[in-house]
């Protein structure tokens, strides 16, 4: 496999205070990647870094697109809870946000971006919610919602805050084998954070575990059994 993702030596943090330091390593294309460690630890900076949101303070990150002569895409999903304050819109609203981007202020969807939207909510199992209140939907629901916004721009990389958190059990089953479906069907690779689950090792085969200011890599199969599983709090609705 072709290197996607490529960081060397470096920095991560913000306010020019480093969380993780001298970081390198390479993540090929198509893999599926899992950063785990405490709450604090640095998951979220070093995931909104690899998406661009905080820039580095030092050393180099090197995007390999899969597809020469074009850039490459990344879709980033944040953690559910961010999104509580979002204004009563609806399912298909959101995920037009994703199309955001691309689009001037005053401009409308093209076809091809319409196009977009209702493939990502199929793709995500939820066009049947397009004109639900997102407010409104459980939380696995939310979280796919959130997903299918983040699909719309078919991404090479496909970053997750904590796509597990606070889901029932069924949710998190149910949300491990969309995003499987979603690697095999479209090749994307994933990188994403979460406590340890044992679910996750039904689609992740590295893991990067946070230790100290430094991040030690694993196989998913060598460090299976290392942790306990955190209780998961049972949340009604569907998945």
């Amino acid at each position: 496999m072709s290197t996607l993702l490529s960081l060397h030596q470096v920095n991560i943090g913000y306010l020019s205070k480093a969380v993780l330091r001298n970081v390198t390593l390479d993540i090929a294309s198509g893999e599926s990647v899992a950063i785990l460690g405490s709450n604090g630890s640095g998951k979220t900076t070093f995931l909104k870094t690899i998406a661009g949101i905080f820039p580095v303070l030092s050393g180099e990150i090197r995007f390999t697109s899969p597809d020469a002569g074009r850039p490459i895409r990344i879709g980033y999903v944040p953690q559910r809870m961010s999104m509580d304050g979002v204004l009563p819109l609806t399912v298909v609203e959101v995920v037009e946000m994703g199309t955001y981007g691309s689009l001037k202020p005053w401009q409308s969807l093209n076809v091809q971006e319409r196009e977009s939207v209702d493939w990502s909510l199929n793709s995500v199992d939820i066009e049947n919610l397009r004109h639900k209140l997102y407010w409104e939907l459980s939380g696995g629901q939310q979280q796919r919602v959130l997903i299918a916004r983040a699909m719309v721009s078919h991404p090479d990389l496909l970053v997750l805050d904590e796509p597990l958190a606070s889901l029932d059990r069924d949710s998190v089953r149910s949300m491990v084998a969309l995003l499987g479906k979603l690697k095999m069907s479209t090749g994307l690779t994933l990188l994403w954070a979460d406590h340890f689950l044992p679910a996750l090792q039904e689609v992740v085969q590295e893991v990067l575990l946070i230790e100290g200011t430094g991040l030690v890599r694993y196989q998913a199969h060598d460090i299976w059994g290392k942790n306990e599983e955190p209780m998961i709090r049972e949340e009604k609705g569907q998945s």
